[in-house]
């Protein structure tokens, strides 16, 4: 992990998607390497970050985990202002979350046109209650225009640092071709 002083850029990066998708138990098991397994529902926006150096280049991650329960959307756009990027979240054992994935693109685009999105499907490891499979998602993440798609699992860890790492150094490469 790389010190937090003396880094060169800050990526704003959202975590979007319906509510108990695993957006704040990824981003905890990225931040603090654990997972928590009590649910608690995130009122509003809740704020992290992580120092690291990506090819060479020290960067923050400023993460925003957004709350996906619908009466949370009269105030999720003043926290989709000057986002970057985002991890659209969806969860693997339900299809309706993944259905709902443009919808927060859309969402978020309308405060930040410019933000790049990895679509990330979250529970990888509850295998036997998959509904999306890998293809699909591959498909859909092209259909949405998002940078790439990932499958994870939070409680495990399985490539949880690789989702956020993607969207990082791809921030990353667009902020040097500035």
């Amino acid at each position: 992990m790389s010190s937090k002083e003396n880094y060169s850029f800050t990526f704003k990066i959202l975590l979007l998607g319906d509510g108990a998708v695993g957006k704040t138990a990824l981003v905890q098991r990225f931040v603090h390497g654990k997972f928590q397994k009590a649910y608690l529902m995130t009122i509003g926006m809740e704020p992290y970050s992580r120092y690291e150096t990506i090819d060479g280049t020290k960067v923050c991650f400023s993460l925003w985990d957004i709350a996906g329960q619908d009466r949370f959307k009269v105030m999720r756009g003043m926290f989709f202002r000057g986002a970057m990027g985002g991890l659209v979240t969806f969860d693997l054992t339900r299809r309706v979350t993944f259905e709902n994935a443009q919808n927060w693109i859309n969402e978020a685009k309308k405060e930040s046109p410019d933000a790049l999105f990895i679509l990330v499907g979250n529970k990888n490891d509850l295998e036997d209650l998959r509904e999306i499979d890998t293809k699909e998602g591959e498909e859909k993440a092209k259909e949405l225009g998002c940078i790439g798609y990932i499958e994870t699992s939070a409680l495990t860890g399985d490539n949880v640092e690789e989702a956020f790492y993607k969207i990082g150094k791809t921030l990353l490469n667009k902020r040097k071709q500035q």
